[in-house]
């Protein structure tokens, strides 16, 4: 996490990865605990601490420092306008993703980068958490040894339980454009 000067602070990332090593699949907690704007909104349903939280966060991270403004949560209104995720999603959507980048910057960046650096952040803030590239894409993404993910330009809805990674797995079920009968129908 990031103090007002933007200085890092002890952030709880790869908490999840804590837990999963103690073979526990997830954690569940009585109490909502994290840092608001920073907290994935399926964290909110579950209490549970998992991988896809985790990116969800850095993502947040990222676009804070990109953007040189805080995310969003109890200090501010918490609206889909004061919200960072949101806020850049409209960006992304108009074509004017750039706009987002932090004023202190003075415009002094390459285009390319901010631009990979803000979807990247958008990609990671994903409401499907099935649909968040993992963060060892994300560090090819960074490093340049992967393409971007694909983010929508309209921001999806959060729905829970979320939808499955893709239809892809279900292939033998699709024929043509139309999805099969998964059985067959007959009279008594």
């Amino acid at each position: 996490m990031l103090d007002l000067d933007f200085n890092a602070k002890l952030g709880d990332f790869s908490l999840a990865r804590t837990i999963i090593r103690n073979e526990q699949t997830h954690h569940s907690t009585k109490e909502l605990a994290g840092t608001p704007g920073y907290m994935a909104p399926e964290s909110i349903l579950t209490g549970r601490a998992t991988a896809e939280t985790d990116v969800y966060a850095f993502g947040v991270l990222v676009l804070e420092v990109a953007c040189g403004r805080k995310p969003g949560g109890q200090t501010e209104r918490d609206d889909y306008i004061s919200n960072i995720v949101h806020g850049l999603w409209e960006l992304y959507r108009r074509g004017t993703i750039l706009e987002g980048a932090g004023a202190r910057l003075d415009g002094i960046f390459k285009k390319e980068e901010m631009e990979r650096v803000l979807i990247l952040g958008l990609a990671c803030c994903h409401p499907n958490p099935n649909d968040r590239p993992s963060m060892k894409t994300v560090l090819e993404v960074l490093t340049g040894e992967a393409p971007l993910p694909d983010v929508p330009a309209e921001r999806p809805v959060f729905m829970w339980p979320p939808k499955p990674p893709s239809f892809t797995k279900w292939d033998s079920s699709i024929i043509g454009d139309q999805l099969s009968p998964i059985s067959e129908l007959a009279g008594r």
